[in-house]
Order: structure tokens, then C-alpha cells, then sequence
């Protein structure tokens, strides 16, 4: 019998404006521990891979004043940030935490909110809603009836803040909505880890990261070529997309030339190959899904001889 192996190709699109800035860890430009907690966290990112990995501890996120490790960025106007989540080992306290924060300042009594799941698999929008003041249960609380998410997404709309959850292979789901006067214009978005105790590091992976500027509800996107684009690649099984080419020019409708070795996109009413190095960038993620797949094929065929 016959059997072959297929591998899908996702080319998504994000209409962005595509940010730069100083000493960034991957997006970001801004590594702090909040609060000053007794241990201190890092932020590195694996540029291969495009994964994120925090450590931090801290007492909590809770009361009149913040403890936590927080890697970030600021966005002045509206913003959507999605990312992929999960603690890499078994933790201490139930109630560890991370996800995304929005927060007014840097300061440990800032008004903030969070789009958070907790080490035993809460999920909820939490915050404070000025500065200094003590966040209450369940007043300042929004939350989601499933447990142990992996996708956490936050949206701003003016002072509308909404945040979206998914478990793995399921689409966005809306945890609600709230609006928030005190956050600011120009506040820092970011992701976050915090052990929920003193005395404690947690570390936590986090993937899939976008952190894209929602364009006007009335732009005219016809000829609008500044808004920006990426291109990148798919796992159909696992949900990991790889990012391989980003370009502040629109751009649009890949095709594969004849040979298979070369990409055109459209831009700007004109066709053009993609730069070289995100083509040999494709064709080596391509190549590691073929071989990937291809492996457990062949462990299963094994397995049932």
C-alpha cells in the first residue's frame, strides 16, 4: 500500500505596523522585576525556535500593590496580543501565574489589567482600576468557565478591554469585556509570570507570540501598502507557526514557482520573489516538518508489525 505524507503551509496574513525599538528581547524592550521581589527574574528568547521563556517570583498580583516578573513594551492607541502558554514543570503554588498584562506604569501600585491563567488552570481577567487602590474579589474579576487554556488573546478598543482564551485546537473565545478609565493612552502591554510566592522562581514557556496595532474601523484598504505583513508557516498538528518574512509594505497571494524552490508574492501591483534567506528559511522548515512526520510514520508502521 501506498502511503504518503502531506504537509499544509498556512500563509497568514496580519495587517500591522511593525515596531522597532532598543536591547529588544525578541518584541519586547522592557525586561523588570515589578514590586522588587526578593528573587529576581530574567527574559530570554530563543530566536530559532521564536519562543519566549520568563522566570520570576513574587508574594502576588493581588491587594494594593504588585510582585512579578514582566517583559514588555509600550503601544500608545488600540492593540491585539496573542501567545501561546504553558508552565514547563510542576509547580509550587496553585495559584502561580501568567499571561498578559496592560498596565498604566511600572510602578508596583499601577492600575493594570491581566489576561491570566493560574498554575491550577483558573482563567480570568483580573485588575485594578486606579492607581494604589486594593483589587477586589469578585468586583475587579471576570471568569472563564473552562480551565487550563492555552491560547490567551488581549484586545484594546479605546478603554475597552477584552480577552479571548482557547484550548488547543479550538478557536478564540470571549471571557468577556471591561472598561477601564485610568490605564492610560500610552500604556505597556506585556507578558508576565509570578510565582505567588516570595520564595519561589516560576518559569513559564510562551509561543505563537503576536503583538499587533489594530488599524481604524474605517481605513480604506484599497492601495493602503503601509499597514505590513508577514509570512509564516503552519503546523497543521501542533498549532506552532513559524515566522519567515515581515515587511512593513503590504503584500499578498504567494504562489510557488514552477521549480518548487522559489515564492512570488504581489506588492504594489508587481510580483517579485521572496528575499532569499526567507526562502531558505521555508524550505528548512518544510524540510523538518517532512523529516518530523515522516519519523512517526515510521515508528507507527514498526509498531504494528
Amino acid at each position: 500500500m501506498n502511503r504518503k505524507v502531506f504537509i499544509s503551509l498556512a500563509f497568514l496574513f496580519s495587517m500591522m505596523e511593525v515596531t522597532t525599538g532598543q536591547s529588544m528581547i525578541g518584541v519586547f524592550d522592557t525586561a523588570v522585576d515589578v514590586g522588587n521581589p526578593k528573587l529576581k527574574g530574567s527574559s530570554s528568547y530563543d530566536a530559532a525556535k521564536q519562543e519566549y521563556t520568563l522566570k520570576g517570583a513574587g508574594y502576588n498580583i493581588w491587594f494594593n500593590r504588585d510582585e512579578f516578573h514582566y517583559l514588555a513594551t509600550r503601544i500608545q492607541g488600540d492593540f491585539i496580543v496573542t501567545a501561546d502558554f504553558e508552565f514547563p514543570k510542576a509547580g509550587v503554588e496553585g495559584h502561580r501565574k501568567f499571561g498578559w498584562m496592560v498596565r498604566q506604569t511600572l510602578q508596583e501600585d499601577a492600575a493594570h489589567l491581566t489576561a491570566t491563567m493560574h498554575g491550577d488552570g483558573l482563567t480570568v481577567t483580573q485588575w485594578r482600576v486606579m492607581r494604589g487602590a486594593f483589587m477586589r474579589d469578585p468586583q475587579d474579576e471576570l471568569f472563564f468557565p473552562k480551565k487550563k487554556v492555552r491560547t490567551i488573546q488581549l484586545e484594546r478598543r479605546g478603554k475597552v478591554y477584552t480577552m479571548r482564551v482557547a484550548n488547543a485546537g479550538e478557536p478564540l473565545q470571549s471571557s468577556g469585556s471591561v472598561t477601564l478609565d485610568n490605564i492610560g493612552d500610552n500604556p505597556y502591554i506585556g507578558l508576565f509570570v509570578g510565582s505567588h510566592n516570595p520564595d519561589v522562581i516560576e518559569e513559564v514557556r510562551i509561543w505563537n507570540v503576536r503583538v499587533d496595532r489594530v488599524m481604524p474601523i474605517n481605513l480604506n484598504f484599497h492601495g493602503a501598502y503601509s499597514l505590513g505583513s508577514r509570512l509564516e508557516v503552519m503546523d497543521v498538528f501542533s498549532g506552532k507557526r513559524q515566522l519567515v518574512y515581515e515587511s512593513q509594505v503590504r503584500f499578498e497571494a504567494p504562489n510557488w514557482m514552477p521549480d518548487g524552490n522559489k515564492l512570488l508574492y504581489n506588492s504594489k501591483g508587481e510580483s517579485t520573489l521572496f528575499p532569499s534567506m526567507a526562502m531558505q528559511c521555508l524550505q528548512n522548515l518544510i524540510l523538518i516538518l517532512y523529516n518530523a512526520i515522516t519519523m512517526i510514520m515510521s515508528s507507527h508502521l514498526t509498531a504494528k508489525c
